[in-house]
């Protein structure tokens, strides 16, 4: 099997989050916490077409993403700066880079069936409704039902595509035999600091970990490896001067591998058999 590079994204800020839509579609959310921007950009996943770059808002920093539904982008405010509690939903196309609807009162709890679930915080309950995803009309109102809004978050959970991600696990001396090999071949003499991460896609054992590069600074390195000989097919250094042990470096969706380097750049390999 063999790793090839499809494209990459670099950015002058650092990237802050990645989420992948229902339809392939990558939004990469990037911030500057010294000029206090955020800007977001928006790529077909497998081919790397770009739909948007450095998408900014009225609101230049205090925004962030709640979700990406059927091209449809959730954003929220936040209730105060430098707090993590969030207000307002700003409903946005990612086809047409508009606006679809916003909502001053109302604040995110996650989307089922295209209808947006939310709430008004009262002084010690909760009141809910759901709106439309591509209109923001109300739908229904459910007062104070936690019961039956919980029942349909779960049920928005279960139907999320899991199975289309792959995320590293924590490496122990309880891994399968050929996987505890190779990583112990791997880590024989270096000074490991934080967890091994791993996981396998088909024959690949694709790992990361940090090692020390003198007292202060840590290396970062990512190798994909056949599981059955024990080849090396890829490697390379994710972050090669860091201060402290960073995980969930990389993770699989669908064929291709996402790997984070240098807090600034994102990289994606086709893992397909078919290379």
């Amino acid at each position: 099997m063999k790793l090839k590079r499809l494209y990459s994204f670099k950015s002058n800020n650092q990237i802050w989050r990645i989420l992948i839509s229902d339809t392939d579609k990558l939004l990469i959310e990037t911030r500057n916490v010294n000029s206090k921007e955020v800007m977001f950009t928006c790529k077909e996943i497998f081919s790397g077409k770009s739909i948007f770059e450095n998408l900014q808002l009225e609101e230049k920093f205090w925004i962030g993403i709640e979700g990406f539904y059927n091209d449809v982008i959730i954003f929220h405010k936040f209730a105060k700066p430098d707090m993590p509690g969030h207000k307002e939903i700003i409903a946005f196309d990612s086809s047409t880079q508009n606006v679809l609807w916003k909502n001053e009162k109302l604040t995110f709890q996650f989307v089922f069936n295209n209808k947006v679930y939310s709430y008004i915080q009262l002084f010690d309950s909760r009141e809910f409704f759901s709106l439309d995803l591509f209109t923001g009309e109300l739908i229904e109102q459910f007062g104070e039902d936690y019961q039956k809004i919980n029942e349909l978050k779960k049920q928005a959970e279960n139907n999320y595509p899991y199975k289309d991600y792959l995320f590293p696990l924590k490496y122990d001396a309880t891994a399968n035999g050929n996987i505890k090999k190779i990583i112990e071949t791997l880590l024989s003499n270096i000074d490991i600091v934080g967890d091994v991460e791993y996981n396998v896609y088909n024959n690949l054992l694709l790992t990361n970990f940090y090692s020390k590069t003198n007292e202060e600074n840590l290396m970062n390195k990512f190798y994909a490896i056949e599981l059955n000989t024990g080849k090396e097919v890829f490697s390379t250094i994710l972050n090669s001067n860091s201060n402290a042990f960073v995980p969930d470096s990389f993770f699989v969706y669908k064929s291709l591998l996402l790997m984070l380097k240098e807090k600034n750049e994102l990289l994606i390999y086709n893992l397909s058999e078919d290379n």
